[in-house]
């Protein structure tokens, strides 16, 4: 190898030569511009080569990446994600298809141009918001919001026992009256002394909680039904509720604990944690961009899209 050092003495593979002295090798020595050209072309094949692995497939004109492949994985949830050299077989398909697609000339169609405009917007948008909302939703972050919102983040717990008579949704009259009938007979059973669990156990049409005679375990606030929690919050310990409706049917509860606040784990509440932290961000930044980006507004010439498209319709449905 040759170089020159600092002082500009010439080596030649390894032996020192002194300026204006001759190597052994001297004879052998080749012009730098003779030697550098096999360096150039070594170096072109090293980067031909880096390519080369990048690329998985090649199908016509185009080719397909191993980010192609990492990306389309990603995109399946772990039941559904294939094998990579299956994800490769249904990307060739794919490519084979959009081959033929360009050869057809389907890619100079407005229509798919418009579909191909929208789904790299969609990329790209997406692509945007997990980048500057992905440090807002650290461990760190979602750990320090979770200490400063934890008292806003309780909800009311209740504990109840039910009695359920099921009514399906748009039930004619005649059938909500059997459903009320039923309702009655199971409140004066228990107003007649039965226990309420072996009532529930016997009768209750949901039958989840009837085999446990009627036990729901604990109900948080927003986990069900807003009027099957109110009527189970008026409730002290002991105490039993008439029969009330929502839209699932009939229902009479029985406290087996009265109401209190409980504030959830972090991990309990990690999702809405993330969510908010997602959504105020993405409110903010959508607030940044309208303010530095213009934006025009061209409402009427969708109506006159939307009539064009109506006529078309219009056409195409007559005989």
């Amino acid at each position: 190898m040759h170089y020159f050092g600092s002082s500009g003495v010439l080596a030649v593979d390894g032996v020192v030569c002194p300026k204006g002295g001759e190597h052994p090798l001297s004879a052998l020595r080749t012009p730098r511009r003779v030697w550098r050209l096999p360096v150039l072309a070594l170096l072109t094949l090293t980067l031909s080569a880096c390519r080369d692995e990048r690329i998985v497939a090649e199908v016509g004109k185009s080719e397909i990446s191993k980010a192609e492949v990492v990306a389309y994985l990603a995109a399946r949830s772990s039941r559904e994600r294939p094998q990579p050299a299956e994800a490769l077989d249904v990307l060739v398909e794919r490519s084979l298809l959009a081959e033929e697609a360009r050869r057809a000339g389907l890619h100079e169609d407005a229509a798919i141009q418009a579909r191909l405009k929208t789904a790299e917007r969609e990329v790209l948008a997406q692509a945007l918001l997990d980048n500057r909302l992905s440090e807002l939703t650290t461990e760190e972050k979602l750990r320090e919001r979770y200490t400063a919102t934890r008292e806003q983040l309780g909800r009311r717990e209740v504990r109840v026992r039910q009695l359920m008579v099921r009514v399906a949704p748009g039930a004619d009259e005649a059938t909500r009256a059997g459903a009320q009938s039923r309702m009655n007979g199971l409140f004066a059973r228990l107003a007649g002394g039965e226990p309420f669990e072996k009532v529930a156990r016997e009768a209750s049409e949901e039958t989840v909680s009837a085999a446990q005679g009627g036990d729901l375990g604990p109900v948080r606030e927003g986990q069900v039904d807003d009027v099957f929690f109110t009527e189970a919050a008026r409730l002290a310990k002991g105490e039993r509720s008439r029969p009330f409706a929502t839209p699932y049917g009939l229902h009479l509860l029985e406290a087996v604990e009265g109401v209190k606040t409980v504030v959830p784990s972090f991990e309990e509440a990690r999702g809405k944690l993330e969510s908010d932290s997602r959504r105020e961000a993405q409110a903010q930044l959508m607030k940044e961009l309208r303010e530095r980006i213009s934006v025009k507004l061209h409402p009427e010439r969708l109506d006159a899209e939307a009539s064009m498209a109506k006529k078309q319709t219009s056409k195409e449905s007559r005989p």
